[in-house]
């Protein structure tokens, strides 16, 4: 490890009530579609993930679910700061599948209880660390059991293409490697001068379904990225939102980065498209060699169908993926897995970049995704950007 470089391990502290008083949080999804483990992967009792001091230590913010029935008890919950024993007041902001408290807190607070029908909780706030990201270009993603392998090509290809130079990792109960193991990957690759891995062990949530109905209780990848905002990423130069399975290319061999920079609202936005194994001609991956990013050179063309007979729609497409300069963020905007909602200046997409989202660059937690797909000429296409692009990546520093 660099000498110079900042590596941190990260735990939050979660506010967590006793279900057993009876007093949870309760879904709002009608009891009919509370299928497929719904009651197993549901978060009945997290009140809140993390609590923590802004970056002017001015505030301790509390990120948590959406409050959904638990919202009349945090109205007219009780925060008290110690030493100094103030009452604080405090505001909330309800979200998308999240729910925020912004307390004002007195100088010198080093703890702080919350009172209510809930009960009584003390917490210790965590310390911001924004500081460390100042003026970096960061990677921000959610990960659970992506191989390490793909972790550290997924660094290396947007560090050589983007000029990525520090990583935010968020780490949801990886199984197959520990969070130390994690972070001395990350810390092992050159040119990334700051690397945190948080520590995120809550449930990921009950999926909807198809692309509209029922998102509603997934709570974890909303949560973790607007706890990344807040507590590291205040006065990050840039931000890229990207999953490891994904690599951003551009028409114009430009730094998504840099186009985030120099855009009129300081955010880029942008569509993706799938990648596959093609049958007969993609190597067969391995325990001891799985698929690497480089074992792929196609991609899959969106199809268009007519919808009323004249509208066209594009099939097989990903949905969107965005960079942002937190500074240029409104801050009632939220910060999501595909867009950043309630911002108007986040709702153009671009037609210089696309990411490329690889099917088989997966542990298949969601569903199967392996198995090359037989070829077709008048879908699959031969990737020049993304093969320009792997020729620019050092994969071994």
């Amino acid at each position: 490890m660099d000498a110079k470089m900042l590596a941190q391990l990260y735990h939050p502290s979660p506010v967590v009530l006793d279900v057993s008083k009876g007093i949870c949080r309760e879904p709002v999804r009608p009891a009919e579609f509370q299928v497929n483990k719904f009651t197993q992967e549901f978060d009945y009792s997290t009140l809140f993930f993390d609590a923590f001091f802004d970056d002017e230590g001015a505030n301790v913010i509390f990120i948590g679910p959406s409050f959904f029935n638990l919202l009349p008890y945090v109205s007219n919950m009780t925060i008290t700061a110690f030493p100094s024993r103030n009452k604080c007041p405090f505001r909330i902001k309800n979200m998308d599948r999240l729910s925020q408290v912004w307390a004002t807190v007195p100088d010198q607070t080093n703890l702080v209880t919350i009172e209510s029908g809930l009960g009584r909780f003390e917490i210790s706030p965590n310390r911001n660390f924004s500081h460390r990201f100042a003026n970096k270009r960061v990677l921000v993603t959610l990960s659970k059991n992506n191989r390490l392998e793909w972790i550290t090509d997924w660094v290396r290809y947007n560090r050589d293409v983007h000029g990525a130079n520090a990583v935010l990792f968020y780490d949801n109960v990886s199984s197959i490697y520990r969070p130390e193991e994690l972070l001395n990957a990350l810390t092992s690759i050159a040119g990334i001068d700051c690397v945190c891995v948080v520590v995120w062990p809550f449930k990921y949530g009950p999926q909807g379904f198809d692309a509209e109905r029922f998102w509603d209780s997934d709570f974890c990848q909303h949560g973790a990225m607007e706890h990344s905002r807040w507590i590291g990423l205040q006065q990050a130069r840039s931000v890229l939102n990207s999953d490891i399975d994904e690599l951003v290319v551009s028409e114009s061999n430009s730094s998504i980065f840099a186009a985030a920079e120099r855009s009129w609202a300081g955010t880029v936005r942008y569509p993706g498209v799938w990648v596959y194994g093609i049958e007969g001609q993609t190597r067969q991956s391995s325990q001891e060699a799985p698929y690497r990013f480089t074992d792929f050179d196609h991609y899959l063309r969106p199809g268009i169908r007519k919808k009323f007979g004249f509208l066209s729609i594009l099939e097989d497409v990903c949905p969107t993926k965005w960079a942002v300069v937190p500074s240029r963020c409104p801050e009632n905007a939220q910060w999501t897995a595909h867009r950043i909602k309630g911002w108007i200046g986040a709702i153009p997409k671009s037609k210089d970049f696309c990411y490329r989202h690889f099917r088989e660059i997966s542990d298949h937690w969601k569903y199967h995704r392996t198995g090359g797909q037989a070829f077709g000429v008048n879908r699959f296409e031969y990737d020049k950007l993304t093969a320009s692009a792997y020729s620019h990546v050092d994969w071994r520093s």
